[in-house]
């Protein structure tokens, strides 16, 4: 009775369609992918780190290699739509322990076909800003320069990885209508 069932359960399986997000991500991208951020007038850094974030994702989590324009089977575009810190926590005192950064990035993609696809996207990361010393607490509610790359960082990973899923959704629907 049990060999019957793992038949039936590794037939249902084989059966069901299931495609991975890398397989359907590479039949739409290709193996070279140059990556180029508009850059900011307001905040220039936000933009190189936003670049460096995106890079770093192509690279560890699409497994492209990073090319020139010209030689390059896709390209993303990424424009910074908006940037924003917002208070996550207090103290007891009122002051702010916590931010929230919140991100949101245009992808405007060239595929392997050809096609263009624009795709809006957004991260956020929580980081504290309250350090203690000596059990004693300082809570000066500034955002450092290294604070700041952290959470433009770890957002702009939190935006790609959501551009990944609506690329492969694309890619899906797609292949889908083309059985």
């Amino acid at each position: 009775m049990k060999f019957f069932i793992s038949v039936f359960m590794a037939l249902m399986l084989a059966g069901c369609g299931y495609k991975p997000v890398s397989k359907i991500t590479k039949e739409m991208t290709g193996e070279s992918v140059y990556v180029d951020v508009v850059i900011s007038k307001t905040e220039p850094k936000n933009s190189v780190w936003v670049k460096d974030a995106v890079k770093e994702g192509v690279v560890s989590r699409l497994n492209k290699t990073l090319s020139d324009d010209q030689n390059a089977d896709m390209s993303i575009i990424i424009s910074v739509g908006s940037l924003s810190y917002q208070a996550a926590v207090y103290d007891q005192y009122g002051y702010i322990t916590s931010y929230r950064a919140i991100l949101n990035l245009n992808f405007k993609t060239r595929l392997k076909d050809g096609s263009v696809v624009n795709i809006t996207t957004s991260g956020e990361h929580d980081f504290s800003i309250a350090r203690r010393l000596q059990n004693t607490r300082y809570a000066d509610s500034v955002i450092s320069d290294t604070e700041r790359y952290e959470a433009i960082k770890e957002a702009s990973k939190e935006a790609f990885d959501e551009y990944i899923a609506n690329l492969a959704l694309k890619g899906y629907q797609n292949g889908s209508r083309n059985r």
